[in-house]
């Protein structure tokens, strides 16, 4: 004999009651990290306002964890993997940073020489605490730690395509996406942060030949 249509009902509701809970807790995750989800305004406008691929890099001066000046979009003869982060980040940064360095890992094959994970610091962290960082992350030889050398970093993460939302409460919404700068100094291709680790080792091999 099959269950009465209203115990049926029931059973469904008890059912979907724990995903719908779920589903809604994430949802509110989700608005608070991105302020009412208008960070993602933010993120998109950034990409499309920084020009269809491949473009140049922008002029981008940076520090890393030893003290060393750098400029990320210069041609320097190596390829660059650059997402951005910060170190007091509560959340979203230490997971980006974590697959970011499995996927350092992964290309720890290719010389550091023709190719170099970058993580930028949207907080224009010292070299000193970027060095603590880089050091408790293994310190990979293929993996650099750098903050902006100019007051309003900001800019130049903008034109390279990296929107930034800072919050009124002090922590800063940014892009995870992986910007790959060939040895030109173009930026030849973004690589979504969310993409299978493996996929995103292939592509990145792919763009290097």
């Amino acid at each position: 004999m099959s269950a009465a249509p209203g115990r049926s009902r029931s059973r469904r509701v008890r059912t979907a009651l724990p995903v719908v809970l779920v589903a809604g807790a994430w949802l509110a995750l989700a608005a608070w990290w991105t302020h009412g989800f208008t960070a993602f305004t933010f993120f998109s406008a950034a990409v499309t306002e920084a020009g269809p691929l491949p473009r140049p890099a922008p002029p981008f001066p940076v520090i890393d964890q030893a003290g060393r000046h750098l400029d990320l979009g210069a041609a320097d003869g190596r390829f660059r993997l650059v997402q951005a982060m910060y170190v007091r980040c509560p959340d979203l940064c230490p997971l980006a940073m974590s697959r970011l360095q499995r996927l350092a890992a992964r290309l720890a094959d290719v010389p550091p020489e023709r190719l170099m994970t970058v993580s930028v610091s949207v907080d224009h962290d010292p070299p000193d605490r970027l060095h603590t960082v880089w050091k408790a992350y293994g310190a990979p030889a293929n993996w650099t730690f750098v903050t902006p050398a100019e007051e309003d970093g900001d800019e130049a993460l903008r034109a390279l395509g990296i929107g930034i939302y800072r919050r009124p409460d002090g922590l800063i919404n940014h892009a995870v996406d992986i910007f790959v700068i060939d040895p030109a100094g173009r930026v030849v291709r973004i690589l979504p942060a969310d993409e299978d680790l493996a996929k995103t080792a292939a592509a990145v091999r792919e763009v290097i030949g």
